[in-house]
């Protein structure tokens, strides 16, 4: 049985592994399309990294360069394997 002290380590491991990865995706987008998206708005499911509460203009850029974007935020990032944006 864990201590209550080797509890909050492990979540607090994966709460920080999280917020890497969200931060991750966020510098991809940020450096290759210029666009700022709060890392609040990055959730992750099963490969695909969804996108909630942004502009359908910054929407619409992002998956023009779909591709670029998913293949660099793999390259920044070794979490998870991002199979698609949504």
């Amino acid at each position: 049985m864990l201590s209550i002290s080797e509890f909050f380590k492990r979540v607090g491991g994966i709460q920080a592994r999280e917020i890497a990865f969200r931060v991750a995706v966020q510098g991809a987008i940020k450096e290759l399309l210029n666009i700022e998206i709060p890392i609040e708005a990055i959730s992750f499911k099963s490969g695909t990294v969804s996108l909630k509460n942004i502009s359908s203009s910054a929407r619409s850029v992002l998956f023009t360069k779909k591709t670029n974007v998913i293949d660099r935020a793999n390259e920044l990032q070794s979490i998870h394997i991002v199979t698609d944006i949504r």
